[in-house]
């Protein structure tokens, strides 16, 4: 029931219209005319004005025509690209989508939008059987899931959420995403003259480095849990012992608790390190992410796992050391996954995307409405 040809038409209007993060209006703008002329009323949120945006999330509800009760959806994507994805113009070879090499595709996120407008078209116009859905398109997803972060959890209406926004092909499903944490540590020693006199000096940059090395494992430190050490700087100049450095720790894991022992081991080592040498250090944890973690017998995969044995998709849950607004959802207390799309080689002017993948999301995203619509 999915009208390919028009899907298609649409994905590329969607990625034609400029949308870098934190100046998505006009992607919006077209999103809400869209939805206006199935009758929709969008709503936007004040996301934007707190995060100092050109809008905000754009919300859409479209109510059950049911007379008994089942699970409420929401399908949630984002609306901005990483640059480049000014003008962005959809070469099509041998099925798949590419750009003309100048810009990214736009197809994070924009297959998720297109996807969930052509189900829920397909629902109107058929006046097919469907529980509560709600639609929500975020801004500033690619710098650090803005939109999720400054919104206000009393806007989600659903039981169940499904995040648009995984590689591989339509029918795999994440259900299980770290906790994210980073740690800002400020190694403060004395300065003094490097040349003339350097033993009054305390150089914070070597007590940064004892410190890190004090550390007993970096990178992937298990199944679960990974520890990198992403920026370093201080120092005033070479002639002068410096009296500071920085530096930046990611820690993700799984296992939110894991987490927790892993920040108060790490705070431990640092700190002996640096204060053995005779400096002073001080750790700001900055929480990111929450974990994700749906279980396999929930309801939201249950859904996903019906749908794709109707459509012949293959069906497989999986993990991953990256963190989607689906981490917030579910921080939020709405139970996520995340769904493979079918994007690839995304952040490069080298993304790309089988037209089937494009199609056969849609028509995940209307099997899974399907499916909740019979659970009484």
């Amino acid at each position: 029931m999915i009208n390919e040809e028009r899907l298609l038409n649409e994905f590329i209007e969607l990625v034609s219209v400029p949308c870098p993060s934190l100046d998505e209006k006009a992607e919006a703008d077209l999103i809400v005319k869209k939805l206006a002329e199935l009758g929709i009323k969008a709503e936007i949120d004040d996301a934007g004005k707190k995060a100092g945006a050109t809008t905000g999330n754009v919300w859409a509800f479209i109510p059950s025509n049911l007379d008994y009760k089942v699970p409420g959806l929401m399908f949630e994507a984002h609306m901005d690209s990483v640059a480049p994805t000014t003008g962005t113009k959809v070469v099509r070879k041998d099925g798949v989508l590419y750009s003309d090499g100048t810009t990214t595709l736009g197809g994070d996120d924009k297959v998720g939008i297109a996807a969930s407008l052509e189900a829920v078209k397909v629902i109107l116009e058929n006046k097919l059987p469907h529980g509560d859905i709600q639609l929500c398109f975020t801004i500033g997803e690619e710098i650090g899931s803005v939109g999720v972060r400054y919104m206000d959890p009393s806007w989600i209406k659903a039981d169940i959420g499904y995040c648009l926004d995984e590689g591989f092909e339509p029918g795999l499903v994440n259900n299980a995403a770290p906790r994210a944490v980073k740690l800002f540590v400020k190694v403060i020693g004395k300065a003094a003259h490097a040349g003339v006199e350097p033993e009054k000096g305390i150089n914070a940059i070597m007590l940064a480095a004892k410190a890190l090395t004090a550390l007993p494992a970096y990178g992937r430190l298990d199944e679960e849990t990974t520890l990198s050490v992403g920026k370093i700087e201080g120092g005033l100049a070479s002639n002068i012992v410096a009296p500071s450095a920085e530096f930046v720790i990611d820690m993700r894991c799984l296992s939110p608790e894991k987490l927790d022992v892993l920040i108060s081991d790490t705070k431990k080592t640092l700190t002996e390190a640096v204060e053995a040498g005779g400096g002073q250090i001080e750790i700001n944890v900055e929480e990111g992410s929450p974990a994700m973690r749906i279980s396999e017998d929930d309801l939201g995969v249950v859904f996903v796992k019906e749908a794709t044995k109707k459509l012949g998709l293959p069906f497989k849950l999986f993990s991953s050391g990256g963190c989607t607004d689906g981490n917030y959802l579910c921080g939020m207390g709405l139970p996520c996954v995340a769904l493979s799309t079918g994007m690839d080689k995304i952040h490069s002017t080298e993304e790309c995307l089988k037209e089937k993948d494009l199609y056969n999301l849609a028509r995940l995203v209307l099997e899974i409405i399907s499916a909740a619509a019979k659970k009484q």
